[in-house]
């Protein structure tokens, strides 16, 4: 399986993927509509780490929005869908996207906001930005000292 850019045919999917988590017990049309409204959602590119060509797991990918300067790249609202969870397909399209980042592009630090314990992320070699934030980081620069981070994204 590899990562590749969502489909405008299968933002609804990649929206549904989340609904557990964020829908806040409004009705699903209701809650597909706030997603293809949200600036958040509108604002990065989507990826999905598909099977047998149908998303399984999706992420969104921010570069220059949110407080991220150069060199920097942000992700968000990752999701797998509910019949694929707890199967590996988030942490998967996670190190994918991180090594997609690192190897093919300028990118050194790759930031997200963690709504979750934070040792998954841990657990794929993030780090906490300090014992306060929910925000972490993996770079491929080791000497990187951050004084600033993203805004929520």
């Amino acid at each position: 399986m590899q990562i590749r850019q969502a489909t405008e045919s299968e933002m609804n999917s990649v929206y549904m993927m989340g609904y557990s988590a964020w829908g806040d017990e409004m009705p699903q049309a209701e809650y597909l509509t706030a997603c293809k409204r949200s600036r958040k959602y509108t604002a990065g590119q989507w990826y999905v780490l598909p099977e047998a060509d149908m998303p399984v797991a999706s992420l969104i990918l921010y570069r220059h929005q949110f407080g991220l300067e150069d060199g920097q790249a942000g992700i968000g609202s990752i999701a797998t869908s509910p019949a694929h969870r707890r199967q590996g397909y988030a942490s998967q399209l996670i190190l994918d996207i991180v090594r997609h980042l690192f190897s093919s592009t300028t990118t050194t630090t790759v930031f997200l906001h963690s709504d979750i314990d934070t040792t998954f992320y841990e657990a794929l070699g993030f780090e906490r930005i300090n014992s306060q934030s929910d925000c972490l980081f993996i770079t491929r620069s080791p000497d990187i000292t951050l004084h600033t981070y993203p805004s929520y994204f």
